[in-house]
């Protein structure tokens, strides 16, 4: 009995040592800046700047328990339902991982994105990407996975210090 008692004690805490939460994630857009000497209309065409900000908690992964986690997609020329490689000269992508020891970059991405609906105040877009990303002395390598389906709601670029 002690020994079932034991294996179930050690399968539950090894579970518990790759385990990791993500938390909702925040979602905004807003226009980039528009070439010097745009027209209004060109400038209200300006490349889309999408950010994914979220929170994970983990559990003996990595090297520290948690981390905010800032994924930015410039994303400019598409069309509505059009698929676009992440990275590509549509779409450059900009991944950060901080945290209380050495912050990490995104160096690899993978994946693709598709622009679904673009309103004033909301763009909705499906989003598939795998990120590896490095701290700068590469003791530690991460991979961040951008799955799903996303709205990102509009935030003027004065604001994009909050999250």
């Amino acid at each position: 009995m002690k020994t079932i008692a034991l294996a179930v004690c050690l399968a539950t805490l090894a579970s518990a040592c790759s385990y990791s939460h993500v938390g909702s994630p925040s979602t905004t857009f807003n226009r980039g800046t528009p070439p010097v000497g745009a027209t209004e209309s060109e400038a209200q065409g300006g490349p889309l700047v999408l950010k994914i900000s979220r929170h994970v908690d983990t559990v003996v992964r990595g090297p520290d328990p948690e981390e905010d986690q800032l994924l930015v997609l410039t994303v400019k020329d598409f069309r509505i339902g059009q698929k676009l490689k992440i990275p590509s000269g549509s779409v450059t992508p900009e991944f950060t991982a901080t945290r209380f020891e050495p912050s990490s970059r995104g160096e690899n991405f993978v994946g693709y994105i598709i622009v679904k609906k673009v309103t004033a105040n909301k763009v909705d877009a499906s989003l598939r990407l795998d990120v590896t990303a490095r701290t700068a002395s590469a003791s530690y390598t991460q991979t961040a996975k951008f799955h799903g389906d996303y709205s990102f709601v509009y935030r003027a670029p004065d604001s994009d210090s909050a999250p």
